[in-house]
């Protein structure tokens, strides 16, 4: 069964109907199969325009409701390609003009119907073509489009000549020579520039024999000259193709040419593959790995920062013999490398990390001008899928910089079932480095001068700990006591200090009649057993290698609200062998009255909250404060702020009638190898 063809939709706007049937009549004898459509009011035209998606109206001259110019105005507003035909008695060419002149397609007569026809037939025509066009025109545009995208989206670097000119270049390649997605310059500029300069005769060639053979593809290894310089070898595909009759040469390097030619990765490359990552085909896990590299400022303070940037580069040269294929390195940052590894287990990926950090340890890294040794923190993380690589970066760096500020040399491993395990492994370890510390004598003792008010001489001076690292440099406290205290090593490290603060005392350099005295902390596991630190200070006494009042045992206000038995028991100790007693951290308590009106210390160091206060205007404390000095004043304590990073602290400070004060401001710490002399000369 014939399947019926399709009806032409017509509207004839004309004075009556009659017309209309006749158009439709004469337009079907001559084999237009057409439907016509009059509208019988004025007001009707538009609805019926929007309605029946004609494919032509005419509209006879006389009309006056609605009128040919409006009829061409609601047409054009509807479809600017849909035909308008003006009809009349008879054909002039003023009519016709003027016709044309208001936006219709020609000017027939209703009374030569052949004439009609014939125009009705080429205005369809002609109408169907520029459908089927725009048609067209849409979907190139679309192929267009993807086929910029799909550029933009590949990991190859490609770009586009037309006459020795680059035209188009996508993203990877202009990565690739050290450029962002916004740089636009490369635009319009000759192909050979982007090779390095002995390079570019080998390109020349290339590019001609790719013209003389279009659509074969040849390849060749040239160098690129890139913002940062010459890169390394790459394989370079080069193929002509005709687009439009127009010549383009497509320069092509494959990301798996990237991959084996280049060193590290960039942040965006890493944060791609991430992003685009995909479960494993097989039963292998998929893992980040971040080498942190410890202490890496004081490595640029030593050997320069162009040294300590070939150091990085190094250690990625070194990883080729632990890298398995697949695994990429990203540099992340001037002392950060990334690693995105696939591995049969998680054993298998701690093991990596292992073998990582051994690489690192047992390196020695020549540069151009310096041999050095480096250590660092290993964290990885085995990859669910699920995370969020902003995320997942950020808590990684965030671990590492923390294990590595203890000290580092270690490999963490992440993720929610691994971390408290690790965390306690890694802790193991770092408490292991105390204890080899505390055995090879790796902590030492710096000292921070306590100053006068009162034009005092300056012999109290503050105790300090620090621990050395493998690389030379050194931790602050807050940075490997926390683990002491988790482990109990506390009694250890304050035994050692009292030990070395005795040795300091009884220095030739320290005795020539200036009499320092050293305020010296103990830790609460101490303040529960104090016998080994009384017995080492008590034998100093008896030994005249320091006398009883030149060590402050200094005890924090929290501990003493903790542990009020035990430290009575101690500062009757301190009492009987005529040593001195000083309350650290004091007056941020509501006890602190009541406190200090019973066990009357010799010294008080206010709360580094009260140092604080003096640039607030926080009236509660100022007055909190004012009556502990005034009490302390009145039952002879002596007071110190600590924290004093400004001289008009240290106006404010003398005119609350303050004793001491000690801070950056007053002087930075020296370091107990230095002499006591010389910090003691300045204060």
């Amino acid at each position: 069964m014939t399947r019926p063809q399709q009806r032409t939709q017509l509207i004839v706007a004309s004075r009556t109907e009659n017309l209309a049937n006749a158009i439709q009549n004469e337009l079907r004898s001559s084999g237009i199969q057409t439907q016509v459509h009059w509208p019988s009011a004025g007001d009707e035209f538009g609805s019926m325009l929007a309605s029946l998606t004609p494919e032509m109206v005419l509209c006879e001259e006389r009309l006056k409701d609605p009128a040919v110019e409006d009829v061409i105005r609601a047409v054009r507003d509807f479809d600017p390609d849909l035909p308008v035909l003006v009809m009349g008695d008879h054909v002039t060419l003023m009519r016709t003009v003027g016709a044309l002149d208001l936006g219709a397609r020609d000017f027939v007569s209703s009374q030569d119907m052949r004439h009609l026809t014939l125009v009705v037939r080429r205005e369809l025509e002609c109408y169907e073509d520029r459908r089927r066009m725009h048609a067209l025109f849409k979907r190139t545009q679309e192929l267009e489009t993807r086929a910029r995208s799909l550029l933009k989206e590949t990991g190859d670097a490609v770009l586009h000549v037309v006459e020795g000119v680059i035209t188009e270049i996508n993203p990877a390649f202009l990565g690739l020579l050290g450029r962002t997605t916004g740089d636009e310059a490369l635009i319009g500029q000759p192909i050979l520039d982007v090779a390095a300069p002995d390079d570019q005769p080998s390109l020349k060639t290339v590019l001609k024999r790719a013209r003389k053979s279009p659509n074969a593809e040849i390849e060749t290894e040239i160098r690129l000259l890139g913002r940062d310089g010459v890169t390394p070898p790459v394989q370079l595909g080069v193929i002509a193709k005709t687009v439009d009759d127009e010549l383009i040469t497509e320069c092509v390097i494959r990301q798996g040419a990237l991959d084996k030619a280049f060193s590290p990765g960039s942040r965006l490359d890493l944060f791609k593959r991430l992003s685009a990552l995909t479960p494993s085909a097989d039963d292998n896990i998929q893992a980040l790995v971040l080498i942190y590299v410890d202490q890496f400022d004081a490595l640029e303070e030593r050997i320069g920062y162009l040294d300590s940037d070939q150091v990085l580069q190094r250690l990625f040269d070194m990883l080729a013999p632990v890298q398995q294929p697949g695994d990429r390195v990203f540099r992340f940052s001037m002392s950060e490398l990334m690693l995105l590894v696939r591995r049969p287990s998680a054993d298998d990926i701690r093991a990596f990390a292992d073998r990582l950090l051994e690489v690192v340890e047992q390196a020695t890294f020549t540069t151009a001008e310096h041999e050095t040794a480096i250590t660092a923190t290993i964290a990885s993380y085995p990859l669910s899928g699920e995370e969020r690589p902003q995320t997942l970066i950020r808590d990684m760096r965030r671990n590492a910089s923390q294990v590595s500020r203890r000290g580092g040399n270690v490999s963490i491993f992440m993720g929610p079932t691994a971390e408290a395990s690790e965390r306690k492994r890694v802790a193991d370890q770092q408490a292991q480095r105390i204890r080899e510390a505390l055995e090879t004598d790796q902590l030492r003792l710096v000292f921070q001068p306590i100053a006068s008010l009162e034009g005092e001489p300056g012999n109290l001076l503050d105790t300090h700990i620090r621990m050395l690292t493998p690389d030379g440099g050194e931790l602050m406290a807050m940075d490997f006591l926390p683990v002491a205290i988790e482990y109990d090593l506390m009694p250890d490290i304050d035994a050692w200090v009292m030990e070395q603060a005795v040795r300091t005392l009884a220095s030739p350099d320290n005795a020539a009649g200036l009499h320092p005295t050293l305020f010296v902390r103990l830790s609460n596991q101490t303040l529960a057993e104090p016998q080994r630190v009384i017995e080492t200070w008590r034998e100093a006494i008896d030994n005249d290698r320091c006398k009883p009042e030149q060590i402050v045992f200094e005890i924090g206000e929290s501990q003493i609200h903790d542990h009020r038995a035990k430290f009575a028991a101690l500062a009757d100790q301190i009492e009987a062998g005529g040593g001195r007693l000083a309350i650290d951290r004091f007056g941020n308590k509501r006890a602190s009255l009541s406190l200090l009106t019973a066990l009357n210390p010799q010294f008080i160091k206010l709360d580094p909250a009260f140092t604080r206060s003096l640039e607030s205007s926080d009236a509660e404390v100022k007055r909190q404060f004012a009556e502990l000095i005034e009490t302390a004043q009145s039952q002879g304590i002596r007071t110190i702020a600590e924290h004093v990073e400004d001289a008009n602290s240290m106006a404010q400070l003398w005119q609350l009638g303050i004793n001491y004060v000690q801070g950056n401001h007053v002087q930075s710490t020296i370091a107990s190898e230095e002499s006591l002399a010389d910090a003691i000369s300045l204060v």
